[in-house]
């Protein structure tokens, strides 16, 4: 349920009025992790079933079927992202306006956004190549868990911009989220097919070896072709990011440790001339109102092959009267030098008290060394129970 206010429009000539909307969603549960390396129990109140968020629309029609307008979202985090166990905020990731943001202009030749609006491979791999997990508990591409390896954005204290992700025996993997500097284009839909294209420039300047690369940026390209019509939605992405010869560097605060001693600077870095890309092709088949069918196949490379490999999703939704049953595999086959295949399974219970809210369950048991011997930390389990409103 969107609240939506109507405001004058600031200096407005004429009767001209812009629409605001306030939209959002809460999200609070019990969150239970069990590792195999054991100091990584914990237990803690956090957003399980999806990111809790407030955003901020603003739309003017202008005449000629051109609408003018802009998005904000802030997602949030409980006390700035400070805890018991890391007393040091991070601003870059509880900040405000430190979701989406853009400005967008919509008419007949399709919408362009500019600035930082979510990537298309987010949208296909939590929208339709799997059930509604979101990037919560019992996804395929959430901060414990991603189908693809190499460079990504969404890492905590370098929101925006484009790192590299963990591989290993306990590495989660790289996700594409969204990233600062960039421009889209989406299409009208034509019989149910859309075309969307991204755009993140590369800034290759700085050869200082005292700078390192810092003030160089990554440059993105990203394609999309969708297809919903009826009982079927396919979506195809492909995204790619390209480092110039002078490299990245960047740095953030790392976290205090427990040990009280002082914080330091945590560097990402990323070598000349290494590029990444990642492919995922998701369907949702609606066999019934009922029962929905997801499934998605991925593939990801790298100009040196330190990230090569393939993934897998099969998803399942069920409805009965009030409650949702959602299930989902995936798996991801690292067939680089690493060679540290992963897998996930995970389940999810929504009991719908509303259109707008529940109460649900989230669980998932997940393998980061699938194919070798077990070790510290590679293989966690999660349960969570909580509650989610949207408005």
């Amino acid at each position: 349920m969107k609240k939506s206010l109507v405001a004058l429009a600031a200096l407005a000539a004429t009767a001209s009025f812009a629409q605001v909307t306030i939209d959002g969603y809460i999200d609070r549960g019990y969150l239970i992790t069990n590792n195999s390396n054991d100091q990584a129990d914990t237990r803690t109140v956090a957003s399980n079933a999806g990111t809790t968020t407030v955003g901020l629309k603003f739309r003017e029609n202008v005449g000629g079927g051109i609408v003018i307008g802009g998005q904000l979202n802030t997602d949030w985090a409980d006390l700035g992202s400070a805890s018991q166990s890391s007393a040091v905020a991070n601003a870059q990731s509880a900040g405000f306006a430190n979701s989406q943001s853009f400005a967008d202009i919509a008419g007949p030749f399709g919408t362009i956004r500019l600035g930082s609006p979510n990537s298309y491979t987010l949208t296909n791999a939590i929208s339709v190549a799997s059930p509604s997990f979101s990037t919560g508990v019992g996804g395929a591409y959430s901060t414990a868990f991603s189908i693809a390896n190499g460079v990504g954005t969404g890492t905590t204290g370098f929101g925006g911009t484009v790192v590299a992700g963990a591989i290993g025996s306990t590495g989660v993997g790289a996700r594409a989220i969204r990233i600062a500097n960039t421009v889209q284009y989406s299409s009208p839909s034509f019989s149910g097919f859309s075309v969307h294209v991204g755009i993140t420039p590369q800034n290759n300047n700085v050869t200082s070896t005292t700078a390192g690369g810092t003030g160089n940026t990554v440059g993105v390209n990203e394609y999309a072709l969708r297809y919903t019509n009826g009982p079927v939605d396919a979506m195809y992405t492909s995204i790619k990011y390209s480092v110039g010869s002078n490299g990245t560097r960047q740095t953030k605060l790392s976290n205090q440790s427990t040990s009280l001693t002082a914080p330091t600077l945590e560097t990402n870095a990323l070598a000349g001339g290494y590029t990444n890309t990642q492919n995922l092709l998701g369907v949702t088949y609606t066999v019934m109102p009922t029962l929905k069918l997801h499934g998605g196949l991925g593939s990801f490379t790298s100009a040196n092959d330190s990230a090569k490999g393939k993934s897998t999703q099969l998803g399942v939704t069920y409805t009965m009267g009030n409650i949702d049953l959602m299930a989902m595999m995936a798996k991801v086959d690292d067939t680089a030098t690493t060679n540290n295949d992963r897998k996930m399974t995970g389940i999810g219970v929504n009991y719908n008290l509303s259109k707008t809210s529940r109460i649900y369950l989230r669980a998932d048991d997940i393998n980061y060394n699938s194919n070798g011997a077990a070790s510290a930390g590679s293989a966690v389990k999660r349960t969570a129970v909580g509650i989610s409103k949207s408005f």
